[in-house]
């Protein structure tokens, strides 16, 4: 039980990192980046909420879109309700490290083509 817990809690760190990391990526080709930081660090708000509250359309986008559910919804899923865990969470550390590996990219594209601020 205590490797569940640590597995998940270190899926939802790195969603969150991933998260972050791709909003800031986004100053590679935006020159006011911080509108796109602040929108994705208010997204961590709606993690604290299960998903279910939401409509279908938010649901899928806070699923598989911007994949908050996975902060904190479907980890708490393992714990909450270890009879009926649904695939979803076992999928999350999966998610978790597949979309830290595609922020990683967007970093490293961006930081390939940044030629600085002076001329």
């Amino acid at each position: 039980m205590l490797l569940k817990m640590i597995i998940f809690l270190m899926t939802a760190s790195l969603i969150m990192i991933a998260l972050q990391n791709a909003a800031a990526a986004t100053c590679f080709w935006i020159q006011n980046s911080f509108y796109v930081l602040d929108l994705v660090f208010r997204f961590k708000d709606y993690a604290k909420y299960p998903v279910t509250i939401f409509s279908p359309v938010f649901r899928f986008i806070f699923t598989f879109v911007m994949p908050i559910a996975f902060i904190a919804y479907y980890p708490s899923l393992v714990m909450l309700r270890p009879d009926e865990v649904p695939i979803l969470s076992w999928l999350s550390p999966i998610i978790g490290i597949a979309f830290f590996l595609i922020s990683y990219k967007i970093w490293m594209f961006g930081a390939m083509k940044y030629s600085g601020t002076g001329p």
